[in-house]
Formats: C-alpha cells, sequence, structure tokens
C-alpha cells in the first residue's frame, strides 16, 4: 500500500477544481494507494521542464493533470505535486516551479 500526500499547493488545487473533476482527482488518489505505476506515466524533459522522476495522469477526459512523484524508502509514499488543467503545458510549470 502507498500512502498520498499533497504539497500545500496541491491542496489550494483542489480547492478550485469543479466539483465533477474534484470527485475524479480524488478517486484517483484511492487508485494511487494501490498502485500508483498502473494509474500513470512517466514524465520528461520537455521545453525546458525537466520532470524526470515524476509521473503523470489524465484526468477528465485528458484536460487535466495530476502531477506527482512516488517516493520508495521504508513507507511508500505518493508526493502530489500539482492538479490542473493542460492547456498550454500550465499544470507543469506549476510542477516544475514547486520543484525547483
Amino acid at each position: 500500500m502507498y500512502s498520498v500526500n499533497l504539497i500545500s499547493e496541491a491542496h489550494q488545487d483542489l480547492l478550485v477544481l469543479p466539483e465533477n473533476i474534484l470527485k475524479e482527482v480524488i478517486d484517483y488518489f484511492y487508485k494511487f494507494e494501490k498502485d500508483p505505476y498502473k494509474y500513470s506515466s512517466k514524465l520528461h524533459n520537455q521545453g525546458g521542464l525537466n520532470l524526470e522522476g515524476y509521473r503523470k495522469t489524465y484526468v477528465a477526459e485528458a484536460t487535466y493533470r495530476i502531477v506527482f512523484q512516488i517516493e520508495n524508502g521504508v513507507t511508500k509514499i505518493v508526493e502530489v505535486i500539482a492538479v490542473g488543467k493542460r492547456d498550454n503545458k500550465e499544470v507543469y510549470s506549476e510542477a516544475f516551479d514547486r520543484i525547483k
């Protein structure tokens, strides 16, 4: 089992999501507790946004993304970095700024 943790900025991201999108995001958090690898894909360095080591999940028919990192240590943790729209790589820019 994995534990899902959100950085404070990701908590703020959730507050502005439409209710139907928020429900889908939370459903993914439960899936991440079982197997985050199964429900995500790797991120890479895109256009100067180096998100190697992070993962993404498509939400709301691929209009939103969950960006997170899986930490494997004594405990298994999924750390959510950002949740937001993909428009113009907006969520990726936010995630990159938050991890710098």
